[in-house]
C-alpha cells in the first residue's frame, strides 16, 4: 500500500530587532561570524556591560515591586548584593568582565542607574522584560529564495509604562513631565510608553549617513508596533534611556566641552548660565587619574533620556526599513549558500570605528583599513 510521504516542515527564520537587525546594520560580517556563526568575542566587554547594568535595573526593580524593598536609594551593601548576584549568573554563561577599571565603571552606572533614575522610573513601570513576536512579508525582491514568504520578528521591551495622568502618585514625577514635554501633541489621559536601556552614551544627532540614533529609532518603532497588538491601550512615545549618560567618562566629559566651546546645535548642553555650565567649561584634568565631576541629575537624565514620539506613519517607516534589513540579511545567506564563501557574500561597514577596533575579525577582513594586518593563509574571498 503506497504511504503518503510528511511534507518538508517549513520554520520561518527569526529576526531578534536587536542581536539581529542591530548586529547586521553595524557590520554584517562581523553578524555573520557572532550571530550566525556563534563564534564568541575574545573580549566581551561591551555585553557584559550592556547585560549587567541591564539585570541589575531589572533584579531592583523586582525587589521593589514584591515589596521586598522600599524604592531606592539604598545603601551599598545592598546594591552589593544585588550586583554581585547578577554577576554570578553572567558568570555561569561566561561571560565576564576581565578589565577591573571597566567594571568599576559598569558598578557606578548600576549604582548611578538604580539610585539617581530608579525612585522616578520604577513607579512608571506596569511590566518588565516583555516578550513581543510577530511575522511579516518578506520583500518581493528576496521572496522565496528560501522557500520561505515571510519571516517572525522577536523581540524583549525592557520596560512598559502605564501612565494615568490623573492618578496623584504620577504627579512631580520630573522623568515623565520630561516625557510628556517633548510630545508634540497632548497625550490622552491613559496611555502607554515603552522603554529600552542603552548600555552607550547617547549618540549625536550631527552623524552622516543612517546613525545609530534613526536605527535605535526603528527599533522603538517595531517594539510599539509589536506591543499595541498585545494592548488595549495606545503606545504614544519609545524612550531610549543612555545608561553611560548618568556617569561620563573622561572622554564623554571633553566631548561635551568641546561642544560647549563650538556651541553645537545638536547636542544638548546645560543652559547658559547655569552651574552646570561653569563646571562644564572650567574643569580641567590635573592628572590623568582625575575622574570628571558630575553635572546635576536633572542635565544627565536629559543627556540620558530620548523621547520618539510614535505614530501610525512612523511605525509603517520602521517596519519598511526593518524588512528593507532583513531582505540584506537574506540575499547575503543565499550568496554564501552559492558561492561557499563567507567574506566575499556578505556586507562589511568601515565606517564605524569603535565596531571595527572591538571586531576579532578585522585582521583579515578586505575592508578594514586600520592597519596593515597579516592576512590567513590560502583563504577563499
Amino acid at each position: 500500500m503506497p504511504l503518503s510521504v510528511r511534507p518538508p516542515v517549513h520554520t520561518l527564520p527569526s529576526y531578534s530587532l536587536t542581536s539581529d537587525l542591530l548586529g547586521f546594520l553595524r557590520c554584517g560580517l562581523q553578524y555573520r561570524y557572532s550571530r550566525i556563526g556563534n563564534l564568541p568575542p575574545s573580549h566581551p566587554v561591551q555585553l557584559w556591560f550592556g547585560q549587567f547594568i541591564h539585570a541589575v535595573l531589572d533584579e531592583s526593580y523586582r525587589q521593589v515591586k514584591e515589596g521586598q524593598m522600599a524604592l531606592p536609594p539604598w545603601s551599598e551593601d545592598d546594591l552589593r548584593k544585588i550586583m554581585d548576584r547578577i554577576s554570578a549568573r553572567l558568570s555561569a554563561r561566561n561571560i565576564r568582565c576581565w578589565d577591573d577599571d571597566s567594571k568599576v565603571l559598569g558598578e557606578r552606572r548600576a549604582t548611578a542607574a538604580v539610585n539617581e533614575l530608579g525612585p522616578l522610573l520604577f513607579p512608571l513601570i506596569n511590566q518588565s522584560e516583555v516578550r513581543v513576536r510577530g511575522a511579516r512579508k518578506l520583500p518581493d525582491d528576496v521572496k522565496g529564495i528560501r522557500d520561505i514568504e515571510r519571516y517572525e520578528m522577536l523581540g524583549v521591551i525592557d520596560v512598559v509604562t502605564q501612565v494615568e495622568l490623573f492618578n496623584p502618585k504620577f504627579r512631580g514625577n520630573t522623568l515623565l513631565e520630561l516625557m510628556v514635554e517633548e510630545l508634540p501633541e497632548t497625550p490622552p489621559q491613559e496611555f502607554e510608553i515603552i522603554v529600552d536601556y542603552k548600555g552607550m552614551k547617547r549618540p549625536d544627532l550631527a552623524e552622516k549617513g543612517t546613525s545609530h540614533a534613526d536605527i535605535y529609532e526603528w527599533q522603538v518603532h517595531t517594539y510599539a508596533h509589536l506591543r499595541q497588538s498585545l494592548s488595549t491601550k495606545k503606545v504614544i512615545a519609545g524612550v531610549l534611556i543612555y545608561l553611560n549618560e548618568l556617569v561620563p567618562t573622561k572622554t564623554d566629559f571633553r566631548r561635551l566641552q568641546q561642544a560647549l566651546k563650538l556651541r553645537e546645535k545638536k547636542v544638548i548642553l546645560p543652559e547658559p548660565g547655569s552651574d552646570d555650565e561653569r563646571v562644564l567649561r572650567d574643569w580641567k584634568s590635573k592628572d590623568k587619574d582625575d575622574e570628571p565631576p558630575l553635572l546635576s541629575l536633572d542635565f544627565r537624565i536629559k543627556r540620558a533620556v530620548r523621547v520618539i514620539p510614535i505614530s501610525d506613519i512612523s511605525i509603517a517607516k520602521s517596519l519598511r526599513e526593518f524588512d528593507k534589513t532583513v531582505g540584506r540579511i537574506e540575499k547575503c545567506i543565499v550568496e554564501e549558500a552559492k558561492t561557499g564563501c563567507v567574506i566575499s557574500s556578505w556586507e562589511k561597514n568601515t565606517d564605524h570605528e569603535p565596531t571595527c577596533e572591538a571586531c576579532d575579525s578585522r585582521t583579515y577582513c578586505p575592508d578594514f583599513k586600520g592597519m596593515n594586518a597579516p592576512r590567513l593563509p590560502g583563504y577563499k574571498i
